[in-house]
């Protein structure tokens, strides 16, 4: 079998671990970022801290409403008590019941605002759970795939990689050299194969002898044109 050959069968095996390697890395960045699940946490602990507030916005306002209430009893209780009053203490209990009155509105018309925000906070945080838990979900049957995925690949590179620890144990130390070199420097393509005698890799019109060489099992024939290693077979 020819060096070139060889070498030509390693490049597929190196493509192949290329690939898997693109794809690991993919998939790890994947399994890595979790974006979205930290912008749902934050999403439920925002809208729990809303719920939080409103729940003691409207605690405060069922409190106000209560202690004015009893205010109001006790103003009232004093205006019709038996107490005798003198007609000005009437007058000014009078006021102070009407006004109590006039002012618990206010309170009720806070408390029913209370009441509306409260209902909005508690929509808001079970859409965010319920979106949480949408997230989690999906990030779940997401990354089981990928995770099989992952370890199927992890295998095929593995194999691969004795494969090509064979494959290049039959190749001379300086030709591996070569090989890696022109992998480097070719973005991983070393090796050009030949179509309608033209260099695949760069598509120069190659002659007839640079073609011949190409062909010889005993030495390597390079691109004049992109400097890759030529095979045909």
């Amino acid at each position: 079998m020819g060096q070139t050959l060889i070498l030509y069968r390693l490049q597929q095996i190196d493509s192949q671990i290329d690939r898997a390697k693109s794809r690991l890395l993919a998939i790890d960045k994947v399994l890595e970022d979790d974006a979205d699940l930290k912008a749902a946490l934050e999403q439920v602990r925002s809208t729990e801290d809303e719920f939080a507030v409103a729940s003691r916005e409207l605690k405060n306002a069922e409190t106000d409403v209560q202690n004015h209430h009893i205010k109001i009893e006790q103003t009232e209780a004093s205006l019709y008590g038996r107490s005798s009053h003198t007609p000005k203490e009437l007058q000014d209990l009078q006021n102070d019941v009407a006004a109590l009155k006039r002012h618990r509105l206010t309170l009720e018309d806070g408390q029913l605002n209370a009441m509306i925000a409260i209902e909005k906070a508690e929509l808001s945080l079970n859409n965010a759970r319920e979106n949480l838990k949408a997230v989690k979900d999906r990030l779940a049957d997401q990354n089981q795939g990928l995770n099989k995925e992952r370890e199927t690949l992890q295998k095929e590179y593995e194999k691969l990689s004795t494969e090509r620890l064979a494959v290049s144990g039959a190749v001379p130390p300086d030709l591996i050299r070569t090989y890696d070199t022109l992998r480097l420097q070719k973005r991983g393509l070393a090796i050009a194969t030949i179509s309608d005698n033209s260099c695949d890799a760069c598509g120069s019109t190659l002659n007839k002898a640079q073609i011949q060489s190409s062909r010889s099992p005993v030495q390597m024939a390079f691109c004049p044109s992109c400097g890759r290693i030529l095979y045909s077979s």
